[in-house]
Protein backbone atom coordinates (compact mmCIF):
# COMPACT_ATOMS: atom_id res chain seq x y z
CA UNK A 1 0.00 0.00 0.00
CA UNK A 2 0.90 3.66 -0.60
CA UNK A 3 0.29 7.14 -0.64
CA UNK A 4 -1.38 8.00 -4.03
CA UNK A 5 0.05 10.47 -6.00
CA UNK A 6 -2.76 13.10 -6.94
CA UNK A 7 -2.10 12.12 -10.73
CA UNK A 8 -2.67 9.27 -10.55
CA UNK A 9 -6.27 10.03 -8.86
CA UNK A 10 -8.54 10.82 -11.56
CA UNK A 11 -7.01 7.38 -13.61
CA UNK A 12 -7.72 4.95 -10.68
CA UNK A 13 -11.38 6.87 -9.84
CA UNK A 14 -12.02 5.73 -13.52
CA UNK A 15 -12.01 2.03 -12.54
CA UNK A 16 -15.35 0.91 -12.76
CA UNK A 17 -16.76 -0.90 -9.71
CA UNK A 18 -19.49 -0.99 -6.96
CA UNK A 19 -18.36 -0.70 -3.14
CA UNK A 20 -19.80 -2.78 -0.41
CA UNK A 21 -21.93 -1.28 2.37
CA UNK A 22 -19.61 -0.25 5.20
CA UNK A 23 -19.11 -2.63 8.01
CA UNK A 24 -20.92 -1.93 11.20
CA UNK A 25 -20.48 -4.66 13.50
CA UNK A 26 -17.54 -7.14 15.10
CA UNK A 27 -20.21 -10.07 15.24
CA UNK A 28 -18.52 -13.34 14.41
CA UNK A 29 -19.73 -14.65 10.69
CA UNK A 30 -19.69 -18.63 10.52
CA UNK A 31 -16.26 -19.69 11.12
CA UNK A 32 -14.39 -16.10 11.12
CA UNK A 33 -14.12 -14.54 14.11
CA UNK A 34 -13.04 -11.09 14.46
CA UNK A 35 -10.98 -9.39 17.25
CA UNK A 36 -11.93 -5.63 17.40
CA UNK A 37 -10.21 -2.47 18.80
CA UNK A 38 -7.17 -3.25 17.45
CA UNK A 39 -5.57 -0.50 14.81
CA UNK A 40 -4.71 -1.62 11.52
CA UNK A 41 -2.49 -4.75 11.90
CA UNK A 42 -1.10 -5.01 8.14
CA UNK A 43 1.46 -7.63 9.38
CA UNK A 44 1.60 -10.14 11.47
CA UNK A 45 4.68 -12.69 12.73
CA UNK A 46 3.97 -15.48 14.27
CA UNK A 47 6.00 -16.10 17.56
CA UNK A 48 7.79 -20.00 18.02
CA UNK A 49 5.48 -20.28 21.33
CA UNK A 50 2.85 -21.57 19.14
CA UNK A 51 0.82 -18.81 21.48
CA UNK A 52 1.46 -14.84 20.38
CA UNK A 53 1.71 -12.62 17.34
CA UNK A 54 3.53 -9.81 16.66
CA UNK A 55 0.80 -7.16 15.22
CA UNK A 56 2.64 -4.29 13.05
CA UNK A 57 0.11 -1.55 13.32
CA UNK A 58 0.42 0.54 9.91
CA UNK A 59 0.65 4.38 10.36
CA UNK A 60 -0.83 4.56 6.75
CA UNK A 61 2.86 5.61 5.33
CA UNK A 62 3.73 8.29 8.05
CA UNK A 63 0.39 9.97 7.96
CA UNK A 64 0.03 8.60 11.49
CA UNK A 65 1.91 6.62 14.38
CA UNK A 66 2.27 3.56 14.11
CA UNK A 67 3.01 1.13 17.01
CA UNK A 68 4.09 -2.70 17.68
CA UNK A 69 2.12 -4.60 19.67
CA UNK A 70 2.02 -8.34 21.29
CA UNK A 71 -1.32 -10.55 20.75
CA UNK A 72 -1.69 -13.38 23.19
CA UNK A 73 -4.25 -16.41 21.11
CA UNK A 74 -5.54 -18.18 24.22
CA UNK A 75 -6.88 -14.93 25.99
CA UNK A 76 -7.29 -12.37 23.13
CA UNK A 77 -5.49 -9.38 25.05
CA UNK A 78 -2.60 -7.06 23.59
CA UNK A 79 -0.12 -5.64 24.95
CA UNK A 80 2.15 -2.82 23.16
CA UNK A 81 5.44 -3.38 22.64
CA UNK A 82 7.19 -0.42 20.66
CA UNK A 83 6.91 2.46 21.47
CA UNK A 84 7.18 1.97 25.36
CA UNK A 85 7.63 3.98 28.19
CA UNK A 86 11.58 3.04 28.32
CA UNK A 87 13.25 1.25 25.96
CA UNK A 88 15.81 -1.78 26.07
CA UNK A 89 18.79 -1.96 23.71
CA UNK A 90 20.24 0.51 21.90
CA UNK A 91 22.36 1.25 18.66
CA UNK A 92 25.07 -1.14 19.89
CA UNK A 93 27.29 -2.01 16.34
CA UNK A 94 28.69 -4.83 18.43
CA UNK A 95 25.38 -6.65 17.94
CA UNK A 96 26.55 -6.49 13.59
CA UNK A 97 22.84 -6.35 12.72
CA UNK A 98 22.81 -2.74 11.66
CA UNK A 99 24.42 -0.15 9.66
CA UNK A 100 27.11 2.09 11.53
CA UNK A 101 26.04 5.21 12.44
CA UNK A 102 21.82 4.38 13.11
CA UNK A 103 22.04 5.18 16.95
CA UNK A 104 18.67 6.49 17.52
CA UNK A 105 15.96 4.52 17.64
CA UNK A 106 12.69 5.99 16.23
CA UNK A 107 10.50 6.41 19.14
CA UNK A 108 7.31 7.79 18.75
CA UNK A 109 7.99 8.36 15.25
CA UNK A 110 7.86 5.12 13.98
CA UNK A 111 5.66 4.20 10.99
CA UNK A 112 5.58 0.05 10.28
CA UNK A 113 4.88 -1.38 7.30
CA UNK A 114 6.18 -4.79 6.27
CA UNK A 115 7.97 -6.93 8.75
CA UNK A 116 10.06 -10.15 9.31
CA UNK A 117 10.38 -12.76 12.30
CA UNK A 118 13.03 -14.79 12.12
CA UNK A 119 16.18 -16.89 13.89
CA UNK A 120 19.72 -15.49 13.46
CA UNK A 121 22.49 -17.75 13.04
CA UNK A 122 23.60 -17.56 16.86
CA UNK A 123 20.14 -18.44 18.02
CA UNK A 124 19.01 -14.82 18.54
CA UNK A 125 15.27 -13.90 16.76
CA UNK A 126 15.81 -10.94 14.89
CA UNK A 127 12.59 -8.69 13.76
CA UNK A 128 12.60 -6.56 11.22
CA UNK A 129 10.28 -3.51 10.76
CA UNK A 130 9.89 -1.28 7.43
CA UNK A 131 9.39 2.13 9.10
CA UNK A 132 7.85 5.15 6.99
CA UNK A 133 7.98 7.49 10.03
CA UNK A 134 10.89 10.09 10.43
CA UNK A 135 13.06 8.16 8.20
CA UNK A 136 12.70 5.53 5.64
CA UNK A 137 14.35 3.03 7.80
CA UNK A 138 14.29 -0.90 8.64
CA UNK A 139 14.65 -1.29 12.07
CA UNK A 140 15.97 -4.02 13.75
CA UNK A 141 14.83 -5.49 17.16
CA UNK A 142 15.62 -8.27 19.34
CA UNK A 143 13.06 -10.70 20.86
CA UNK A 144 13.58 -11.52 24.68
CA UNK A 145 11.67 -13.22 26.69
CA UNK A 146 10.13 -11.40 29.92
CA UNK A 147 8.23 -13.57 32.03
CA UNK A 148 6.12 -15.07 30.35
CA UNK A 149 5.60 -12.11 27.79
CA UNK A 150 7.86 -10.25 25.23
CA UNK A 151 10.17 -6.88 25.10
CA UNK A 152 11.58 -5.47 21.83
CA UNK A 153 15.18 -4.23 22.24
CA UNK A 154 16.03 -2.36 19.63
CA UNK A 155 19.38 -3.18 17.74
CA UNK A 156 20.21 -0.33 15.17
CA UNK A 157 18.85 0.48 11.46
CA UNK A 158 19.54 0.14 8.20
CA UNK A 159 18.72 3.34 5.68
CA UNK A 160 16.76 2.58 2.41
CA UNK A 161 18.39 3.79 -0.59
CA UNK A 162 17.79 7.37 -1.72
CA UNK A 163 14.10 8.25 -3.18
CA UNK A 164 12.60 4.74 -2.24
CA UNK A 165 9.45 4.17 -0.47
CA UNK A 166 9.91 0.54 1.13
CA UNK A 167 7.10 -2.30 1.53
CA UNK A 168 8.01 -5.16 2.51
CA UNK A 169 11.37 -7.00 4.02
CA UNK A 170 13.05 -10.38 5.06
CA UNK A 171 16.35 -11.08 6.80
CA UNK A 172 18.74 -13.79 6.16
CA UNK A 173 20.08 -16.11 9.08
CA UNK A 174 23.37 -14.58 8.58
CA UNK A 175 22.44 -10.88 8.77
CA UNK A 176 21.91 -9.56 5.54
CA UNK A 177 18.50 -7.69 4.24
CA UNK A 178 16.24 -8.04 1.48
CA UNK A 179 13.65 -5.53 0.81
CA UNK A 180 11.07 -4.40 -1.86
CA UNK A 181 11.51 -1.14 -3.33
CA UNK A 182 7.66 -0.21 -4.48
CA UNK A 183 7.82 2.94 -5.97
CA UNK A 184 10.97 6.46 -6.10
CA UNK A 185 9.24 9.02 -4.14
CA UNK A 186 10.04 11.36 -7.20
CA UNK A 187 8.43 9.88 -9.27
CA UNK A 188 4.31 11.48 -9.53
CA UNK A 189 3.70 9.38 -12.28
CA UNK A 190 4.79 6.04 -10.34
CA UNK A 191 1.72 4.42 -9.57
CA UNK A 192 -0.25 4.90 -12.94
CA UNK A 193 3.05 3.92 -14.78
CA UNK A 194 2.71 0.87 -12.31
CA UNK A 195 -0.52 0.21 -13.51
CA UNK A 196 0.01 -0.14 -17.25
CA UNK A 197 2.86 -2.60 -16.06
CA UNK A 198 5.78 -0.26 -16.32
CA UNK A 199 8.74 -1.15 -13.25
CA UNK A 200 8.24 1.36 -10.37
CA UNK A 201 11.02 -0.38 -8.18
CA UNK A 202 12.92 -3.79 -7.49
CA UNK A 203 14.76 -5.83 -4.66
CA UNK A 204 17.78 -4.55 -2.90
CA UNK A 205 20.04 -6.62 -0.54
CA UNK A 206 21.98 -5.06 2.45
CA UNK A 207 24.68 -6.30 3.67
CA UNK A 208 27.12 -5.28 6.39
CA UNK A 209 30.01 -5.26 5.27
CA UNK A 210 29.27 -4.36 1.61
CA UNK A 211 26.27 -1.74 2.21
CA UNK A 212 23.38 -1.87 -0.02
CA UNK A 213 23.10 -3.95 -3.70
CA UNK A 214 19.89 -3.63 -5.92
CA UNK A 215 19.28 -6.82 -7.90
CA UNK A 216 18.55 -5.77 -11.32
CA UNK A 217 17.09 -8.35 -12.44
CA UNK A 218 13.91 -7.90 -10.33
CA UNK A 219 12.99 -4.52 -11.86
CA UNK A 220 9.01 -4.98 -11.90
CA UNK A 221 5.76 -2.60 -11.28
CA UNK A 222 5.00 -2.20 -7.89
CA UNK A 223 6.86 -5.30 -6.13
CA UNK A 224 5.35 -6.00 -2.97
CA UNK A 225 5.26 -8.26 0.01
CA UNK A 226 8.61 -10.87 0.23
CA UNK A 227 9.43 -14.12 1.63
CA UNK A 228 12.11 -15.85 2.49
CA UNK A 229 13.00 -19.67 2.50
CA UNK A 230 14.14 -21.87 5.44
CA UNK A 231 17.77 -22.73 3.62
CA UNK A 232 18.29 -19.11 2.48
CA UNK A 233 18.07 -20.39 -1.05
CA UNK A 234 15.38 -18.35 -2.37
CA UNK A 235 13.13 -15.57 -1.91
CA UNK A 236 9.36 -14.96 -3.37
CA UNK A 237 8.28 -11.21 -4.27
CA UNK A 238 4.85 -10.78 -4.84
CA UNK A 239 4.96 -8.22 -8.31
CA UNK A 240 1.52 -6.79 -7.46
CA UNK A 241 0.75 -4.91 -11.00
CA UNK A 242 2.85 -7.39 -12.61
CA UNK A 243 0.03 -10.32 -11.06
CA UNK A 244 2.68 -12.41 -10.11
CA UNK A 245 5.26 -13.78 -7.69
CA UNK A 246 8.34 -14.61 -8.41
CA UNK A 247 10.93 -16.96 -7.34
CA UNK A 248 14.56 -15.13 -6.60
CA UNK A 249 17.64 -17.21 -6.36
CA UNK A 250 19.50 -15.05 -3.46
CA UNK A 251 23.27 -16.49 -4.78
CA UNK A 252 23.04 -14.06 -7.78
CA UNK A 253 19.85 -12.48 -8.24
CA UNK A 254 17.95 -14.52 -10.75
CA UNK A 255 14.36 -14.48 -11.47
CA UNK A 256 14.29 -18.41 -11.54
CA UNK A 257 10.10 -18.92 -11.56
CA UNK A 258 7.21 -16.81 -11.58
CA UNK A 259 3.81 -17.66 -10.42
CA UNK A 260 0.83 -16.00 -12.18
CA UNK A 261 -0.86 -14.59 -8.45
CA UNK A 262 -2.88 -11.37 -8.99
CA UNK A 263 -2.58 -8.36 -6.86
CA UNK A 264 -0.56 -10.48 -4.51
CA UNK A 265 0.31 -8.59 -1.47
CA UNK A 266 2.39 -10.28 1.99
CA UNK A 267 3.09 -13.71 2.26
CA UNK A 268 4.00 -16.09 4.77
CA UNK A 269 4.50 -19.97 5.02
CA UNK A 270 1.73 -21.46 6.10
CA UNK A 271 1.16 -24.59 8.55
CA UNK A 272 1.36 -26.79 5.17
CA UNK A 273 4.68 -25.56 4.52
CA UNK A 274 3.53 -23.98 1.45
CA UNK A 275 3.47 -20.09 0.77
CA UNK A 276 0.11 -18.37 1.59
CA UNK A 277 -0.23 -15.14 -0.31
CA UNK A 278 -3.18 -12.48 0.77
CA UNK A 279 -4.52 -11.41 -2.37
CA UNK A 280 -7.00 -8.84 -3.53
CA UNK A 281 -10.07 -8.51 -5.31
CA UNK A 282 -11.69 -5.69 -5.52
CA UNK A 283 -12.52 -2.61 -7.97
CA UNK A 284 -10.14 -0.07 -8.35
CA UNK A 285 -12.51 2.78 -6.89
CA UNK A 286 -12.93 0.26 -3.80
CA UNK A 287 -9.64 0.00 -3.20
CA UNK A 288 -9.31 4.24 -3.28
CA UNK A 289 -11.99 4.21 -0.86
CA UNK A 290 -11.19 1.75 1.47
CA UNK A 291 -7.35 3.77 1.59
CA UNK A 292 -8.76 6.98 1.77
CA UNK A 293 -10.85 5.96 5.32
CA UNK A 294 -8.23 4.30 6.76
CA UNK A 295 -10.22 4.08 10.84
CA UNK A 296 -12.96 1.83 8.89
CA UNK A 297 -12.80 -1.80 8.14
CA UNK A 298 -13.11 -2.38 4.24
CA UNK A 299 -15.06 -5.10 3.41
CA UNK A 300 -13.25 -5.77 -0.17
CA UNK A 301 -12.74 -9.07 -1.74
CA UNK A 302 -9.62 -11.46 -1.13
CA UNK A 303 -8.57 -14.63 -1.41
CA UNK A 304 -5.44 -16.11 0.18
CA UNK A 305 -3.61 -18.50 -2.38
CA UNK A 306 -1.38 -21.52 -1.66
CA UNK A 307 1.49 -22.10 -3.78
CA UNK A 308 3.61 -25.09 -2.89
CA UNK A 309 7.39 -23.72 -4.32
CA UNK A 310 8.59 -27.74 -4.99
CA UNK A 311 5.73 -28.65 -7.47
CA UNK A 312 4.36 -25.00 -8.47
CA UNK A 313 0.85 -25.92 -8.05
CA UNK A 314 -1.41 -22.87 -7.21
CA UNK A 315 -4.56 -23.51 -5.07
CA UNK A 316 -7.47 -20.90 -3.63
CA UNK A 317 -7.94 -21.93 -0.13
CA UNK A 318 -9.91 -18.76 1.20
CA UNK A 319 -11.97 -16.39 -0.41
CA UNK A 320 -14.05 -13.32 1.67
CA UNK A 321 -15.96 -9.64 1.30
CA UNK A 322 -17.90 -8.15 3.55
CA UNK A 323 -18.15 -8.46 7.19
CA UNK A 324 -16.66 -9.01 9.77
CA UNK A 325 -13.61 -7.57 7.59
CA UNK A 326 -12.06 -7.86 3.93
CA UNK A 327 -9.11 -6.68 2.07
CA UNK A 328 -6.58 -8.95 4.18
CA UNK A 329 -3.02 -8.22 3.68
CA UNK A 330 -1.34 -11.30 5.31
CA UNK A 331 -2.51 -14.69 6.76
CA UNK A 332 -0.18 -15.88 9.27
CA UNK A 333 -0.92 -19.73 11.21
CA UNK A 334 -0.84 -19.77 14.94
CA UNK A 335 -2.16 -21.98 17.70
CA UNK A 336 -4.94 -24.01 15.01
CA UNK A 337 -6.35 -20.82 13.56
CA UNK A 338 -5.06 -18.78 10.65
CA UNK A 339 -4.91 -14.68 11.49
CA UNK A 340 -5.43 -11.82 8.91
CA UNK A 341 -4.55 -8.32 9.14
CA UNK A 342 -5.53 -5.27 7.15
CA UNK A 343 -3.95 -2.16 6.11
CA UNK A 344 -6.92 0.23 7.35
CA UNK A 345 -9.76 -0.36 10.01
CA UNK A 346 -10.07 -1.22 13.58
CA UNK A 347 -9.24 -5.34 13.83
CA UNK A 348 -7.88 -9.07 12.62
CA UNK A 349 -9.75 -11.94 11.83
CA UNK A 350 -8.95 -15.52 12.32
CA UNK A 351 -9.81 -18.83 10.80
CA UNK A 352 -9.65 -22.29 11.14
CA UNK A 353 -6.34 -23.61 9.69
CA UNK A 354 -6.23 -23.86 6.02
CA UNK A 355 -3.57 -26.26 5.25
CA UNK A 356 -3.96 -29.72 3.66
CA UNK A 357 -5.52 -32.44 5.87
Amino acid sequence: MTRLPALAIPLLLAGCSTPLPPISDCETLDDIRPVCDIQTPEDIAALPDGRHLLLAHFGHMGDAAGSISLFDTETETLTPLYPASSEAGGGDDSTGWGEAGCDTPPGASIGPHGTHLHRMDDGRWRYLVVNHGEREAVELFEVLPAAGSYTLAWRGCVHAAQDTLMNDVVGLDNGDIVYTRMFRPSDSLAMPKALFGIDSGELWRWNRASGLTPLPATSAAQPNGIEVDSDNTYVYANMYMEGEVWQVRLADGEVTARYPIPNADNSSWGSDGRLWVATHDMGIREFVECFSNPGAPCPGAFEIIALDTATGEIERVFRHEGPPMGAATVAVYQAGRVYMGSFVGDRMISVPDLGRP
